[in-house]
């Protein structure tokens, strides 16, 4: 699939209001993803923190729709260059950041760039020089994997221009578990409630023979997403990022991400509605095995404790725990910066 199929794609799909959103069967699991975004953008910015860096500079690439425009304005970033080759995309994100300016009046600086950053050179593109401190791509990087050449001129994009003591953190596709899944399924495809996996090649998967680029599966998520993508195994992908002097602080599947955070982010994952109430009459779902696990937990709860909690459906939580966050940091020490960026900003 190449990026103009893929800009199509993601220029085709329709923006949801909040009500149809609510009525997706994916609503929760939406949500809880928006949950590990924020969690990972905050951990990638308390790292920054650590070593004296304050209101980063971020780059903000294959930004989609600017889905974390707010994140980073709570993240009390300096300024975002956000980089997609959709230009719808684009557009609806300029429209998102002109629409936060007013009411935010200190609001972060922001330049919006329309570029295949599989093919061209970003930095050319980019109107201030000044290095970034931080580069955030969010479920966006597997695109790049088409072949060699694409996934290196993506990833120069990303960190070429990132300080010493710079971090770059994601979110993609766990190539390895959607390729246990597809393995052990039928045909080469893993389907349930919400998402549908097939790997296009099944003789080669049957071989064990996936390329480590081009490794095409084709990724259905309810209505939300509906194209081609490629795997992008991540010992390879470190590899290439080593290539480029950055090291690996971590990488965690989702399911391990939400053990971690679950506990200091409890009142943002309920805010964000990340889970749903269980026992409920408005289920997601009516699928006889989807909470089977909450169930067995009702039950073993004695009468003097909460008959009610959070949980997911059985189905989201398998799409979830087919993703990985990843934390890269450039090698060497972080510059001087400059007196109003090196010092912790007044509340």
């Amino acid at each position: 699939m190449s990026s103009e199929e893929v800009a199509q794609h993601y220029n085709n799909v329709k923006q949801t209001g909040i009500d149809d959103r609510k009525e997706s069967r994916i609503f929760h699991m939406r949500n809880m993803n928006n949950w590990i975004k924020s969690q990972l953008i905050n951990e990638a910015v308390q790292i920054l923190n650590s070593s004296g860096i304050y209101r980063p500079r971020v780059l903000d690439i294959a930004c989609g729709k600017g889905g974390d425009l707010r994140k980073w304005d709570i993240a009390k970033v300096k300024n975002v260059v956000m980089a997609d080759v959709a230009d719808v995309s684009i557009d609806q994100a300029k429209d998102r950041y002109e629409k936060m300016k007013d009411y935010r009046h200190n609001l972060f600086d922001a330049q919006f760039i329309v570029s295949d950053c599989t093919k061209s050179d970003l930095s050319e593109l980019i109107e201030d020089k000044t290095p970034f401190d931080l580069t955030s791509c969010q479920f966006a990087l597997h695109y790049s994997f088409v072949d060699e050449q694409s996934a290196r001129q993506f990833l120069k994009n990303a960190v070429g221009s990132l300080k010493p003591g710079g971090v770059f953190v994601g979110t993609l596709p766990d190539a390895d578990r959607i390729v246990w899944a597809v393995r052990n399924s039928e045909n080469g495809e893993f389907a349930n409630e919400v998402c549908k996996i097939r790997y296009e090649n099944v003789d080669e998967l049957a071989e064990g023979k996936t390329p480590l680029f081009g490794a095409k599966f084709h990724f259905s998520l309810d209505s939300q997403v509906n194209c081609p993508e490629f795997l992008a195994y991540f010992p390879l992908l470190q590899h290439l990022l080593e290539e480029f002097d950055m090291e690996l602080l971590f990488v965690r599947n989702f399911a391990d991400y939400v053990e971690r955070w679950k506990i200091a982010g409890k009142n943002l994952l309920e805010k964000m509605k990340g889970l749903e109430t269980y026992p409920s009459d408005r289920l997601s779902t009516n699928g006889e095995n989807e909470y089977t696990e909450a169930k067995q937990f009702l039950e073993k709860l004695d009468e003097s404790q909460q008959k009610t909690f959070g949980t997911i459906s059985k189905s989201e939580w398998e799409a979830i725990c087919m993703y990985l966050v990843f934390a890269f940091r450039k090698k060497g020490s972080p510059p001087e910066s400059e007196e109003s960026d090196s010092k912790k900003p007044k509340n």
